[in-house]
C-alpha cells in the first residue's frame, strides 16, 4: 500500500503510542498495524544512515528521532550505517566512507543508542551479505526500476551516482536490512527512514510475499512490514531536502561555528523555512523553546531582531553537537 499522510485520527493514535516523537512524522504505511500494543512482542525496528558525508541537520534530526523512538518503545532496534550500499551508488572513496561510517557509530553511542539499547552495524556484517544474495531471486530489474529513490536525477545531475548495477546492489542491501529481523524470530517490522527512501519498504513487501509463496523455494519468512516516515527537512536555497551530498543544501556537523553561523545567519529569504524545520527537529530545544522560535518566525517581516536571535540560539545548539561529533573521530 502507498504511504498516507498522517490524519488527525492516525496522528492522535501514534501519539498514544510513541509520546511526543510522534511529532517528527508526516507519512505512515501500515505501521499503525505493527504499533499495535498486542504486537510488542513480536516487534522489531530498522532503520539506517548512509556514510557519505558528515551528518546534516536534517541527518541529526533522524538520529534524535530513533534515539526517542527506542526509548519509548524498548524493542529491539537494528541501526545501519550503508557503508557498502553507499560505495556502490554513490561516487565516494572507500577510505572516505569507512571515516564517516566509524564516526557515525560513535556518535550514536554518545546520542543514546548504544549496543545494548540497538543493533549497531555495516553493510560488512556476514549475515546481510547473505540475506542479500537469498533475496536477489525474488526481484526483477522492472522492480528496481519501479521501485527506486525519488531524488536520483537530482544526485546524477551532481555527479554523485555510481553505476546502475552499483544502485541496484545498495537496494539489494538495504531490502536485506529491513528483512533482517525476519531471520531472527520477528513477525512484525517497522522500518523508520525519510519519505524518499519508502521505496526500500515496497521492495521488502515484494520479497516477503513472493518468497512466501515460492513453495519449496521459500525462505520461511511470515509477518508484516509497516513503514513510518520522518518529516523530511527541506534544504537551504529551495533545495528539495537537506542532502550530505549537495554541501549548498546544507549545514552539516563537520562544519566550525564559524562555519555554521554564517549559513544560518543568512538572510536569504528562500533558506528561511528550512531552518525553522533545522530548529524543530534538530535543536534538541524543548516544546517551549520551538514555539518561540516558530513564532518569531512568523514574525520575521515585523521583528527581524527575535527571528535572527532564535537563529543565533540554534547555531550554538548546533556547534554543541559539532563538538560532539567532531570529538568522535578516531
Amino acid at each position: 500500500m502507498p504511504a498516507m499522510s498522517i490524519d488527525a485520527e492516525s496522528a492522535a493514535i501514534l501519539t498514544e503510542r510513541l509520546g511526543p516523537t510522534a511529532v517528527r512524522f508526516t507519512h505512515t504505511d501500515d505501521a499503525l498495524w505493527v504499533l499495535h500494543p498486542d504486537r510488542r512482542e513480536s516487534l522489531a525496528i530498522v532503520t539506517g544512515f548512509g556514510p557519505t558525508n558528515a551528518p546534516t541537520a536534517g541527518t541529526l534530526s533522524v538520529m534524535l528521532g530513533a534515539v526517542e523512538l527506542q526509548r519509548h518503545l524498548g524493542v529491539p532496534m537494528t541501526v545501519v550505517i550503508s557503508d557498502l550500499g553507499a560505495w556502490n551508488s554513490r561516487n565516494v572513496s572507500w577510505s572516505a566512507l569507512v571515516r564517516v561510517r566509524d564516526q557515525m557509530l560513535a556518535f550514536l553511542v554518545e546520542l543514546g543508542l548504544g549496543p545494548h539499547k540497538a543493533e549497531l552495524r555495516s553493510h560488512l556484517e556476514h549475515d546481510n551479505l547473505v540475506r542479500a544474495g537469498r533475496i536477489a531471486r525474488y526481484l526483477s530489474r522492472a522492480d528496481f526500476q519501479e521501485h527506486r529513490e525519488s531524488l536520483l536525477e537530482l544526485y546524477a545531475e551532481h555527479g554523485l551516482l555510481g553505476s546502475e548495477t552499483g544502485v541496484v546492489v545498495d537496494s539489494l542491501y538495504t531490502v536485506a536490512d529491513v528483512l533482517g529481523p525476519f531471520d531472527n524470530g520477528a513477525s512484525n517490522v517497522l522500518m523508520v527512514s525519510g519519505m524518499e527512501e519508502a521505496y526500500f519498504t515496497d521492495l521488502a513487501r515484494l520479497v516477503l510475499q513472493r518468497q512466501a509463496d515460492a513453495g519449496e523455494l521459500s525462505l520461511g519468512w511470515s509477518g508484516r512490514i509497516g513503514g513510518l516516515y520522518f518529516r523530511v527537512l527541506e534544504g537551504l536555497a529551495g533545495y528539495p531536502k537537506m542532502s550530505k551530498s549537495i554541501p549548498a543544501s546544507s549545514i552539516h556537523l563537520n562544519m566550525t561555528q564559524a562555519e555554521i553561523t554564517d549559513r544560518v545567519m543568512d538572510d536569504e529569504e528562500s533558506s528561511q523555512a528550512a531552518l525553522l524545520s533545522a530548529i524543530e527537529l534538530s535543536s534538541g530545544w524543548d516544546a517551549v523553546d520551538v514555539a518561540r522560535a516558530r513564532e518569531a518566525f512568523a514574525d520575521r517581516v515585523l521583528r527581524p531582531d527575535s527571528w535572527r536571535q532564535a537563529r543565533r540560539e540554534f547555531c550554538r545548539s548546533f556547534a554543541q553537537f559539532a563538538v560532539l561529533w567532531q570529538r568522535c573521530a578516531r
